[in-house]
């Protein structure tokens, strides 16, 4: 913790400060890129009785200064990460409405004032997908620009890029793309030149949309760089640009040259801006779901896709499988030998071999009590479920976990974070790495890792992450949900800190089967906090994705589905499994309701790019037909699914139980041989078009290789299928 956090939080914590002191110490903090903390500051500066204060409401400079405090207290809420999306933005156009009046009204003219509320817009458009936001922005933005250009032309540029942007969503292109235009050469004649970077950046990025490219390289070239966040963002709304003009940008030597020269020797930076941020979501569904996400790492290895993940969220069997993958990673990212392409295939095949290995040693057998015990359970002590979670911790801690991390006793999530090896201080102005700010620099993301929970006391989303643990403000939306939030927080090493597998037993540990996980966490009686399966409140893991601003999304979902029960249980016996099946009911609609938000942004734009895949896509699902009624036609159907997979196997591996017991050789392959094929077909339809995310040049040797020429054979394979379908049921 360095010297201007302490002294924040001292300060929030009721340490009293000089006006001119805690306005150094905001500033300081947001030049740190901390915007929360900044806020928190800024607003309590506010706030405060200072005697300054007085004068800020009689002279004129010291009215100038609070509209100037106001204005920046509305930037930083609007990018305050602890605050919900749903709510962030919208304070912080209130605070703006407060000080400024109406942001519609045409008298309102200050461009710094409506400039931020157009970068508030258009975060807030980024977050939420609305259109309207995104209008709001760039009407915004055009009122700024019919003023002077002043140093930096800020709204005149943002005005030409939104304009673009509208455009390309067929909002009146020819119309848009003309004022763009219009704007962009007024830049270029009238924008007086300086050595700021900011203005060398306004008129490069003017050239560049006009397809001056010479001529932006040359606007760029020999002037002093920013803060690399800073950089960041010119980076990438450059980069959105040229997607907007090029099929494929850096395959025109000069916008590749205009990269390079405005990301000097950083040509994973470059790499970067143009794939956007990927997110990889693992979903629950046991040991099921483990195998067939490890099909699916193994086909991304082979892309060379998994390089580029910045954020890995996980749910309960992704969890376990999830946390594997990264510990490994994390391992060979501490090595001094450079990565190579083929370094993550032998990643993949070590975890493979090593997963297949503890899956066999049985989980639930070592933790599954007698049937006279679990009904003690329930009956006398009072327990909410068959299985103890403190004991698949343990297990899950000492056969998955302990290996791929050096060392002996417990391992803590807060033991986690590191630096990589090839961690280049020079490039980043810090000595130690944060994947947050600094991944976007390496051509090897170290992906942030989310472990999700629920929360049974809330209903809301609880995530574990090597740096904090709570509930994300995007667990909320406060327009609907009135339940208070458990506050997130970095560890302490104290009582605010979690073993690894306590973490992952939380997320897996499915209602009735497993009692809730008891966290001790000192939040004021008398909340008395448990988890149970992050599947209950996100089953896809998606929502870490979103809250991360990912735009390029690959999900894989292999969790139960609904299944057609023809004739439900009558009677008494059938409370239980009706009961279930509502449960079920309300889950599918839930996860329906998922993959068309996802759809939808991806249509919008707002994603980049989305790969879902979930094991029953292209399984035949044909109208049961009444006996009276009329049709009289017969529906022809293929062997194989358009991922190319027999239906008749993928049904059955769609329904294999979801269990933490011991998998069978035919099962275990047979789920990676099914996630490998869904990859490879799901990533050429959905993903190709990102050119520069991708190499299949390389194939990996896989123990499944057989077992993927059987599931994609046209003849039938009787035996492997009913010994798939023997695997339906969960012993007890």
């Amino acid at each position: 913790m360095d010297s201007a956090t302490k002294r924040a939080q001292s300060f929030l914590a009721g340490e009293a400060l000089s006006f001119a002191e805690a306005d150094a110490l905001w500033r300081s903090l947001r030049d740190s890129n901390e915007p929360s903390l900044a806020r928190s500051v800024l607003s309590r500066l506010r706030e405060n009785d200072y005697d300054a204060t007085i004068l800020l409401d009689s002279l004129p400079s010291a009215r100038a200064k609070r509209r100037e405090l106001c204005q920046q207290d509305a930037m930083l809420t609007s990018k305050d990460e602890e605050l919900s999306a749903a709510i962030r933005h919208a304070r912080a156009i209130e605070l703006l409405v407060k000080e400024f009046g109406d942001l519609d009204d045409p008298d309102l003219q200050d461009a710094e004032t409506l400039g931020i509320a157009a970068g508030i817009f258009k975060r807030k458009w980024f977050d939420l997908g609305q259109l309207s936001d995104l209008r709001a922005s760039a009407a915004l933005y055009e009122r700024g620009a019919q003023g002077p250009l002043g140093d930096d032309a800020y709204p005149h540029i943002n005005a030409a890029f939104l304009e673009d942007v509208l455009a390309s969503l067929g909002n009146e292109p020819v119309v848009r793309r003309a004022r763009a235009t219009a704007i962009r050469e007024r830049i270029v004649a009238d924008l007086p030149q300086s050595n700021s970077w900011w203005n060398r950046a306004s008129r490069a990025e003017a050239y560049f949309g006009l397809r001056r490219y010479a001529d932006a390289t040359a606007a760029i070239r020999d002037v002093a760089r920013p803060a690399p966040w800073q950089l960041e963002t010119s980076a990438k709304q450059l980069a959105t640009l040229a997607h907007l003009q090029e099929g494929r940008p850096l395959e025109v030597p000069a916008v590749r040259e205009f990269f390079e020269t405005l990301l000097p020797g950083a040509s994973a930076a470059v790499q970067s801006a143009f794939i956007g941020k990927v997110g990889l979501a693992l979903s629950g569904g046991g040991f099921r779901a483990s195998f067939y996400h490890l099909g699916v790492l193994a086909r991304l290895a082979e892309l060379d896709v998994l390089r580029h993940v910045e954020v890995l969220s996980c749910v309960s069997g992704g969890s376990i499988v999830g946390a594997c993958y990264w510990l490994a990673l994390r391992r060979r990212l501490l090595d001094k030998t450079p990565l190579q392409r083929d370094s993550y295939i032998e990643i993949v095949g070590d975890l493979i071999a090593r997963f297949q290995a503890a899956v066999a040693l049985d989980v639930r057998r070592g933790v599954q009590p007698s049937k006279a015990a679990v009904a003690l359970r329930f009956i006398v002590s009072g327990e909410k479920g068959a299985l103890d979670p403190e004991q698949v911790a343990e297990v899950l801690e000492r056969d998955f976990y302990r290996p791929l991390v050096p060392g002996a006793g417990p391992l803590y999530m807060d033991d986690l974070p590191f630096t990589p090896a090839d961690h280049d201080p020079a490039a980043t102005n810090s000595a130690t790495f944060n994947p947050t700010r600094h991944n976007w620099l390496r051509a090897h993301k170290v992906p942030a890792l989310v472990i999700n929970a629920t929360t049974v006391n809330t209903g809301h989303g609880w995530q574990f992450t090597p740096t904090w643990m709570g509930e994300s403000p995007w667990t909320v939306h406060e327009d609907a949900d009135v339940v208070p939030r458990l506050q997130w927080a970095g560890y302490n090493g104290g009582s605010w800190r979690i073993r690894v597998g306590r973490a992952v037993a939380a997320s897996a540990c499915v209602p009735g089967v497993f009692a809730p996980l008891k966290l001790t966490a000192p939040y004021p009686p008398p909340i008395d906090v448990r988890l149970v399966d992050g599947g209950v409140y996100d089953n896809q893991g998606t929502v870490a994705l979103l809250a991360a601003n990912c735009n390029v999304l690959i999900v894989s979902d292999a969790a139960g589905q609904l299944l057609l029960e023809p004739q439900p249980t009558p009677g008494i016996r059938g409370l239980l499994s009706y009961a279930g099946r509502a449960m079920d009911t309300l889950m599918e609609r839930i996860r329906q309701a998922n993959f068309g938000d996802l759809s939808a942004r991806r249509m919008s734009g707002l994603v980049r790019g989305l790969m879902f895949l979930h094991m029953k896509a292209g399984l035949d699902a044909d109208p049961i037909r009444l006996d009276f009624a009329d049709e009289a036609y017969t529906l022809r159907r293929s062997t194989l699914s358009a991922s190319g997979v027999r239906k008749d196997l993928q049904q059955a591996l769609a329904e294999l139980r979801t269990d933490l017991n011991a998998f069978t050789a035919d099962e275990s392959l047979a789920l990676m041989a099914c996630g490998y094929q869904m990859a490879s077909k799901a990533f050429q339809r959905d993903l190709s078009h990102l050119h520069e995310l991708f190499d299949d040049t390389v194939a990996g040797q896989w123990p499944f290789a057989d077992m993927l020429h059987d599931i994609t054979a046209t003849s039938k394979r009787d035996a492997l299928l009913a010994a798939l379908k023997a695997g339906h049921a969960v012993e007890i």
